[in-house]
């Protein structure tokens, strides 16, 4: 048997298929969703990774009723899930070719009743996949849809539910044969959504009294990925829902392009629906459900569950999420379980190991010899250096740069601190504000050599933020092949190796932006520009603006042009919007835009949220739309202005 295996190489749902009842770890804030409970429309919002695909197929009938289940809870029919994901090569076929829009809409229209009715029939089916069931349930001989939906078609419509389905799908066959055929003079028969889908489940709940009082909801995955038209028609179905059918959408930041119906109405949140943003929801929690999946994945593959601090059946019991959210001995023997398998160094640590590295020490040297020759001064090197206090020898590099600081001063308080007397290094924060920039600062020349700032679980979880597919591909880069028979007592992931992980995938990710939609190229060269950017503000040995990750625009409002290009960096997470805070002045207070932390690694800066860079409204223009000239003068200015510069180039990879 192979017993060496790549743990963590499936990070993407749609690698599971739609059946994910055993590939499934409970998000802890599943409670909060309410979602078996809903009765009108959710808008699931979240970015790239933080679960929506998965959390809708486990919510989905494949999984409900999954044949892998050996028993299924009294409450599993009060709401039946019905998934679909807007295929965007699909429906963007539905426009054009000479033919009205209200003609298109009633194409759509059909398609989407004609792929929900293949639902409900596969729903029933699954519920009654084995001989067990069908005694608890059964009945399905006593359905007749020749009669619920004869109205609806002028062919013969079958009565059993199995021949029923088989001429659903036939009917489906019928439609892509027609697109493929283009004919409009002889469109296929169309259905009208709501009436059929009543007649359908009307049909069930009446014969099958299992289903008396079931609503079926319905999830549409990618909802951006739909035509304005479209969009406008999932509106109204949302609008208008209630028992037995409602319409919830997932969809990524600003996916909704039109709040519009049908009609001249417009659905409002609280009134036609509830959103849901998962990013927010994940957050809270996103450590220790991280460290949950990692144990998961490997008890799945076969490592034994008394290896590993949790217990499997309560991973994916609805019942227990309470119990892993409150039991603080089980949150702290998870969390410290996997800080022993994905070890990281504190920041005092990796201070010490800098000045022990004969490489690493002499950049530190040069810098402090740099320094004090800014400050004009006969002190030496080696009187701001103690092993014993690795991090305030670290930071003086970076206060000797400080043009309101001078030497005398900076060796005055690092005296004071190695005698226990009150110090500025320690109780003025100069060594909490200043470390990790200094540190990363005298990283920056060397590329290959692994920066430890970036190894550890705890380091993970933040440059993942609530990318969970970030985090599963951090632990895939980092762990390799895994062999279920190891002592995992004794198993753990080399610093060095995480630290060369994360490099690798950042930069992997940092290239997949090329593909966010179609202005991925552009979106590409921005991160580009912005991670250089970043790069040459933590270049800056002074650090006075340590740690810088994010921006804000100032003065004005972009132009339409501009606004939209950000507004696809935001549905693509390459920008993360907050509203902007720590506002100087009087001046209004607009929202700040934090580069997503996964390019962190590549681009050799922090991945926590710094220092705040404040862009004019026309350079902003620049950058959101301008040409590779255009950012390289930018930088050049920027050079200037903070009186550093980089001899290593960045491609910015603009293609119009």
């Amino acid at each position: 048997m192979n017993i060496n295996r790549q743990a963590f190489i499936r990070n993407r749902a749609e690698e599971y298929g739609h059946d994910v009842w055993n590939s499934y770890v409970l998000p802890l804030y599943f409670d909060n969703l309410g979602l078996h409970e809903a009765r009108k429309s959710v808008v699931i919002e979240g970015g790239r990774g933080c679960g929506k695909t998965a959390l809708l197929r486990y919510l989905s009938f494949h999984s409900q009723f999954s044949a892998t289940r050996i028993s299924l809870p009294d409450s599993a029919l009060e709401t039946v899930g019905l998934y679909l994901k807007a295929d965007t090569q699909y429906f963007s076929a539905f426009a054009g070719a000479g033919i009205d829009a209200s003609k298109w809409r009633n194409i759509f229209e059909h398609a989407l009743c004609l792929a929900l009715v293949e639902q409900i029939v596969g729903s029933v089916s699954l519920l009654n996949c084995n001989s067990e069931r069908q005694k608890k349930f059964g009945k399905l001989d006593d359905l007749d849809f020749s009669k619920a939906v004869r109205g609806f078609s002028k062919e013969e419509v079958p009565a059993s539910l199995k021949d029923f389905g088989e001429w659903i799908k036939y009917q489906r066959q019928q439609l892509a044969r027609w697109f493929r055929n283009f004919d409009d003079s002889a469109p296929p028969e169309r259905f009208p959504l709501i009436e059929f889908l009543q007649a359908v489940i009307g049909e069930i709940r009446i014969k099958l009294p299992y289903f008396e009082n079931t609503v079926f909801a319905v999830y549409i995955d990618e909802y951006e990925n739909l035509l304005d038209d479209q969009q406008r028609f999932l509106n109204t179905l949302m609008k208008g829902g209630e028992p037995p059918l409602i319409f919830h959408i997932a969809m990524k930041p600003n996916g909704m392009r039109t709040r519009m119906t049908v009609g001249n109405e417009s659905i409002q949140e609280k009134s036609d629906y509830r959103k849901v943003k998962l990013d927010d929801e994940l957050k809270a929690d996103f450590a220790l459900f991280s460290a949950e999946l990692f144990f998961f994945i490997l008890v799945k593959l076969g490592l034994p569950e008394s290896s590993t601090p949790i217990i499997f059946y309560q991973l994916q019991d609805e019942s227990q999420i309470t119990l892993r959210q409150t039991d603080e001995k089980y949150r702290n023997r998870v969390l410290s379980e996997i800080k022993r398998v994905l070890p990281g160094q504190k920041n005092i640590e990796i201070a010490a190991s800098i000045l022990d590295d004969a490489v690493l020490y002499k950049r530190w040297y040069q810098l402090v010899s740099d320094g004090l020759n800014v400050q004009n001064t006969n002190l030496k090197p080696e009187q701001f250096l103690d092993k014993n206090y690795p991090d305030a020898s670290i930071v003086s590099a970076a206060l000797l740069f400080q043009a309101t600081k001078n030497a005398e001063e900076i060796l005055d308080e690092f005296n004071k601190l190695k005698t226990g007397a009150v110090s500025r290094f320690k109780e003025g924060d100069w060594i909490h504000h200043l470390l990790i920039g200094t540190l990363l600062l005298i990283y920056l020349p060397y590329r290959q050599r692994p920066c430890p700032m970036y190894a550890g679980f705890n380091a993970f979880v933040s440059i993942s933020s609530t990318n969970v597919r970030h985090f599963l591909e951090l632990c895939h880069t980092s762990v390799g092949k895994f062999n279920v028979e190891c002592n995992f007592a004794e198993f753990y992931v080399p610093i060095e190796n995480q630290a060369r992980a994360a490099f690798k995938t950042s930069a992997t990710f940092k290239e997949e932006v090329a593909g966010s939609g179609d202005m991925g190229n552009r979106l590409l060269a921005i991160v580009n520009f912005l991670g250089k950017l970043f790069r040459l503000s933590q270049g800056r040995p002074s650090q006075s603006e340590a740690e810088r990750t994010h921006f804000c625009i100032i003065n004005d409002q972009v132009s339409e042009g501009a606004q939209n290009v950000l507004n696809e960096a935001i549905k693509w997470s390459v920008f993360f919007e907050a509203p902007e805070s720590k506002v100087k002045g009087t001046r209004y207070e607009s929202s700040e835009y934090v580069l997503n932390p996964i390019y962190a690694p590549f681009f050799g800066i922090s991945y926590n949220k710094g220092r705040k860079l404040e862009i004019l409204k026309g350079q902003a223009e620049t950058i959101l739309t301008g040409g590779v000239e255009d950012f390289t003068k930018i930088l050049k200015q920027y050079e200037k202005q903070w009186a550093v510069s980089t001899s290593e180039q960045f491609t910015l990879g603009l293609e119009d």
